[in-house]
């Protein structure tokens, strides 16, 4: 090999080397030629695991059935779980794992607003694309924050849902209301509470009930001696259940409202005993419909194709609404994919397939907050399927 020969390749293999070098330092974290890592977090251990692998399974289905048809510009998606625990400094571990250890590209995960709150500083620092799974608090994604986007209900448009629904109930003018003392209800209740006069709506008893409450009596006795016409509960799904089957013990016996957090309410007349304490309650929802109704006969399908040991349920719906966000998304990007890209690929979102959601989704440069729009669930009069009602009130029973 001559001189100039020689120096010729070992500039080409210079060259090769610093073309590889340059791409492996332009390379987005968590993609390679193949995957890209998602990251998932929430309670998936212990009491509170009913909202960790139910919800999550149900964006994980809608990932491996695009990865069965090749993936996004041929990468295949790669979730990486890591359990928060429903706790703000479990979650906060949890976060600074995915992205500093995992090293995903994005996350999509959390279903408790007290424990999510827990690793937004670490998301906002690090400026990581997060969909919120199925947490309402509004403070996670309001005002908009450039990198976090939320497909369901905030905090405070539940309750709106709740007060549109309550305002067309027959013979509803009396109200009692029943809240925890935290920032969670304070978003759910604060905009209902001052709207509701507007309505010709009275609260004549507004009670608190902390968390972890193991008595609802005189919470109970004081709304009973009111005499409201029905009763709004800002309570999570153990408390409410508590409320609720104090209040069938002592014969109060009227309409019962309560946020998202228990639109599954098999599992709330699980929790209160039986069909009987929750026979007239109706809870908010960002899902048209249940698993088990026919608008949600797909994903249950779904459901039952990638996780055929598990029994469908509508927790699996939560955050389906998202996964198809960050799928269109990722397909918008395109195969270049960054962070960056991504983020001003969900700015473009409108009127986007949500799956089961109760809407389309929109996401812009200056709202993050993809579905505003809800619907109220009850139980049918046997309490063995849950219904649909609608924003506004009809007699289902």
């Amino acid at each position: 090999m001559g001189p100039k020969l020689k120096l010729r390749v070992i500039g080409g293999l210079f060259s090769v080397a610093l073309a590889l070098m340059c791409g492996s330092a332009s390379a987005e974290v968590g993609v390679t030629d193949d995957t890209i890592r998602i990251g998932m977090f929430g309670p998936l251990q212990g009491k509170v695991s009913l909202y960790g692998y139910p919800i999550n399974n149900g964006p994980i289905a809608i990932y491996k059935e695009i990865n069965e048809t090749g993936g996004i510009h041929g990468r295949k998606i790669e979730i990486v779980h890591e359990d928060g625990d429903c706790n703000p400094q479990k979650t906060a571990a949890a976060v600074k794992k995915l992205i500093h250890q995992e090293k995903v590209f994005m996350i999509h995960g959390g279903s408790c607003s007290g424990a999510v709150f827990g690793g937004i500083k670490e998301i906002k620092d690090t400026g990581i694309p997060f969909m919120i799974m199925a947490a309402t608090m509004d403070k996670l994604a309001t005002p908009t924050v450039h990198n976090i986007f939320r497909p369901a209900l905030s905090g405070s448009a539940d309750g709106m849902v709740m007060l549109e629904f309550l305002a067309t109930m027959p013979g509803v003018k009396r109200i009692a209301v029943v809240r925890h003392s935290n920032d969670w209800a304070n978003a759910k209740s604060s905009k209902f509470l001052a709207q509701v006069a507007s309505r010709g709506i009275e609260i004549v008893s507004d009670e608190e009930m902390e968390r972890k409450a193991t008595d609802a009596t005189a919470q109970v006795l004081r709304h009973k001696k009111a005499k409201p016409d029905a009763v709004v509960t800002f309570l999570y799904p153990a408390e409410a259940a508590l409320y609720t089957r104090d209040a069938a013990k002592y014969g109060l016996d009227v309409p019962m409202l309560g946020t998202n957090s228990v639109m599954d309410i098999m599992d709330l007349k699980k929790r209160a005993g039986g069909l009987a304490p929750v026979k007239k309650f109706y809870s908010a929802a960002f899902v048209q419909a249940p698993m088990g109704d026919f608008k949600t006969a797909a994903y249950r399908a779904l459901m039952t194709k990638h996780f055929p040991d598990d029994r469908p349920q509508s927790l699996n719906l939560y955050g389906m609404g998202g996964a198809y966000a960050i799928l269109e998304a990722l397909t918008r990007a395109g195969r270049d994919l960054t962070r960056e890209g991504l983020i001003s690929a969900l700015e473009t979102l409108d009127g986007t397939y949500a799956g089961p959601m109760t809407c389309t989704l929109k996401f812009t440069k200056d709202q993050h907050e993809g579905c505003i729009g809800g619907t109220m669930w009850t139980l049918s009069a046997d309490g063995n399927s849950i219904i649909d009602v609608g924003p506004t009130y009809r007699d289902v029973k």
